[in-house]
């Protein structure tokens, strides 16, 4: 199945692009798309997933919508990782 991959903030600079389309298995969830991220842009795996929680420094969301990492994808769907915010 296909999906879009959209990076904001540092992420994008990290990966050098906004958006991009991946192929994944049918049933794959959000978790299995963090690894095949890591694979493909291995400066992610050393920036930003090198924490022994890996999944605790970025925020997914599925459609416009925050998701869990267990979340099943769907083909078409678009997804969207965005670094932790915090402000006062």
């Amino acid at each position: 199945m296909r999906i879009t991959v959209r990076y904001f903030a540092r992420y994008r600079s990290l990966v050098g692009k906004s958006e991009e389309e991946l192929e994944i298995p049918e049933g794959a969830t959000v978790r299995e798309l963090i690894e095949v991220l890591k694979e493909r842009h291995p400066v992610l795996k050393d920036e930003v997933f090198a924490e022994e929680d890996d999944l605790a420094d970025v925020n997914v969301s599925r459609n416009g919508r925050y998701v869990r990492f267990d979340e099943v994808l769907q083909d078409g769907d678009v997804v969207a990782l965005f670094p932790p915010v915090s402000g006062g």
